[in-house]
Order: C-alpha cells, then sequence, then structure tokens
C-alpha cells in the first residue's frame, strides 16, 4: 500500500475542482474497499467559508455525489508531512504552495503526479458541458491515481 495515508485536493478558492476530486476519490476508495487513505480538499486563498461552485456541485450530484455539506477551507502549514500527498490542478497552485509554506512537502500537480503533463483548469463562466469535460479528465486522471498508491511503495 502506497506510503501516503492522507491525500488534499487543492485549487485556488477551494469551492471548485478539489471537492469535486475529494468526493469522487473517496467514493473510488470505498467501492474498492482501501482502507488506510483520507481524503480532503483545501483551497490557496480562503477568505471565509464558501460552498462548492454551483456547477460542480450539480455535476457531482448528477454522478451521485454529495457536496450540500460542503464548505471551503484553507491548506495550513500543520498539514504538511511525509504521509500527507498534496495535489494541485495547475502549476500555478503547485508553486504558491512551495512560496507559501516553508514548510511544504509531498505536492504535485494531479497530472504530473501519475505521469501526465498539463493544467486541469475550469472554464469560469464556462457551460455545465464545459465543466462536465473538466470533470471528466479529474475522473480519469483519479482512476490513474488510485492505481500509482496501490502499487508498492518502492514505486512511489
Amino acid at each position: 500500500m502506497a506510503k501516503f495515508k492522507k491525500i488534499i485536493f487543492l485549487d485556488e478558492e477551494g469551492t471548485g475542482l478539489s471537492p469535486y476530486a475529494e468526493v469522487l476519490f473517496d467514493k473510488k476508495l470505498k467501492e474498492r474497499q482501501i482502507e488506510g487513505i483520507s481524503v480532503t480538499s483545501r483551497g490557496n486563498i480562503v477568505l471565509f467559508p464558501e460552498p462548492a461552485n454551483q456547477k460542480i456541485a450539480e455535476l457531482a450530484r448528477i454522478k451521485g455525489l454529495s457536496l450540500d455539506e460542503y464548505t471551503a477551507s484553507a491548506l495550513q502549514d500543520t498539514e504538511f508531512s511525509e504521509s500527507t500527498l498534496i495535489l494541485t490542478f495547475n502549476a500555478d497552485s503547485k508553486q504558491k504552495v512551495y512560496d507559501s509554506f516553508p514548510k511544504a512537502a509531498n505536492v504535485y500537480m494531479l497530472r504530473e503526479f501519475v505521469g501526465e503533463t498539463g493544467d486541469i483548469t475550469l472554464p469560469l463562466g464556462g457551460s455545465i458541458e464545459e465543466y462536465d469535460a473538466v470533470c471528466a479528465v479529474v475522473d480519469r486522471v483519479t482512476d490513474r491515481l488510485l492505481e500509482r498508491l496501490t502499487r508498492s511503495e518502492e514505486t512511489i
């Protein structure tokens, strides 16, 4: 099993892809009966607790996931550890973590961690279909993440 016991999905405000990835990945862990990995989401800049983006919440609902009780919270310096993996969706968010937190460790872009390249970004102001296309990428990449995390520690 992977050396990581906690995964934090991180986006800018903690209201877009991070809560979606959290509930999606948590569901995948439960479906495969994988225990010992907790999943949460955070934002780089969270001024006050906000719910998930409405389009993201709707797409989650359509997929049988709930973000009804979700509120954004900011990443804290105390969350970094050898057993915590922090996954961002773009290079800017990753860099911001390293710029903001002297103790930052194990921070990767989601695609980078699974051997791909490129940012994953929401089309702010876009249609629900455009959001759904981005969520489909997150779904596919989180499948690859699950595969990587369940390999032996030597490969991580």
